[in-house]
């Protein structure tokens, strides 16, 4: 079956670095699988409060996303990890939900024995007021291990 890997991906420079990591550190073993996650927010119905106009930005985002995927998965295949242990996956979740609930759902429902995440360079103040994906992901990450590239 292999070891299963869930990477988290969004349009920072810190997932292009989680990305590399990964493709660095497991290009040598050939029992890996990895999934490329992208946790997709719909549009604000507030900002967008016709039905119609927040599906055709849902469309529009989804097509960058999978565009970024697709260059994700190419970049790990240039660094020798083979297509085929390769999927890419995008959740689509509310406005309100949280991205770091998310992935660690998915990481549940998918049994990965790794969670990969970039670290966004946040001060203290903003982590405080805002929160921070990896550090939620560190904090609530169950039987598995975390990968947090900086």
């Amino acid at each position: 079956m292999g070891h299963k890997i869930l990477v988290g991906i969004d349009c920072s420079a810190n997932a292009q670095r989680a990305l590399d990591y990964v493709g660095t550190m497991l290009r040598p073993h050939d029992d890996i699988l990895v999934t490329l996650f992208h946790v997709l927010i719909a549009p604000q119905p507030d900002i967008y409060p016709d039905r119609q106009q927040r599906e055709r930005e849902l469309e529009k985002r989804h097509g960058r996303a999978l565009r970024q995927l697709e260059a994700m998965q190419a970049r790990l295949v240039t660094l020798g990890v083979p297509k085929d242990r390769i999927t890419m996956k995008i959740q689509v979740c509310a406005p309100e939900d949280n991205v770091a609930v998310t992935l660690l759902e998915e990481q549940r429902r998918g049994g990965y024995q790794t969670v990969v995440v970039g670290r966004r360079g946040m001060s203290k103040r903003e982590e405080f007021l805002f929160g921070s994906v990896s550090s939620k992901i560190i904090r609530e990450a169950r039987e598995c291990t975390v990968w947090v590239v900086q």
